[in-house]
């Protein structure tokens, strides 16, 4: 069994740059956003190098915005892509949108002071929390260590940093804390007995040995 999986996460949006908090509500890539992705897609055409692949992808708008300016600059017909709802962002419930983080420790001091004491857990209304998402995500992770081949993914912060993270061997407090570049390329190699994760564009390699994630 082999795989390799390109792991991509949405170019900045508008909301990205105002301090707004998206969750699963939306808004569209800024310029700058456009010009990351096209940046990290001509790194990704180099690697591809015209090889077979299956393209996934969040249905959000800001994904599928993503994924349209990645078809086209590695040549890939964009009615081709697997839009999977397991790939969505973790969303905020109520809270999707909210102006900041700072106003909603303004406006909900005793929730976020709750959020402080277990993030991992901690869910805001009608929301998910950190481990809901990792719960919807493992099945995809191993459907593609299932599949083998080459796979495009392209999808969000929260969701990328968890499955970073499980492919590292990271316990709960060391996913949480990875960081989530908007202008890079986690390239995931499985093959038995190890997995190897590199973040290319920004020049991140990591290697550990495969076994449970998550802690």
């Amino acid at each position: 069994m082999s795989a390799t999986i390109y792991l991509i996460r949405h170019g900045e949006t508008t909301w990205n740059r105002s301090g707004r908090l998206q969750g699963q509500a939306d808004s569209p890539l800024t310029l700058k956003g456009t010009q990351q992705i096209e940046a990290v897609s001509n790194t990704l055409k180099n690697y591809l190098k015209n090889q077979s692949l299956t393209f996934w992808a969040s249905p959000l708008g800001r994904t599928q915005q993503t994924a349209a300016i990645m078809c086209d600059i590695i040549g890939v017909d964009f009615e081709h892509i697997n839009f999977d709802e397991r790939l969505k962002e973790i969303t905020l419930g109520a809270r999707d949108g909210y102006p900041s983080w700072d106003a909603l420790k303004n406006d909900f001091p005793e929730d976020m002071a709750d959020r402080e004491k277990d993030p991992w857990n901690y869910r805001h209304p009608n929301g998910e929390s950190s481990q809901m998402v990792l719960e919807r995500i493992e099945p995809f992770m191993q459907e593609l260590e299932t599949l083998s081949g080459t796979h495009v993914v392209v999808s969000h912060g929260v969701v990328n940093k968890i499955f970073r993270g499980l492919y590292l061997n990271l316990n709960h407090s060391e996913i949480f804390a990875l960081d989530r570049p908007q202008e890079s390329l986690s390239l995931i190699h499985i093959s038995e007995p190890t997995r190897l994760l590199s973040i290319l564009y920004d020049v991140v390699l990591c290697k550990k040995k495969k076994g449970g994630g998550g802690g």
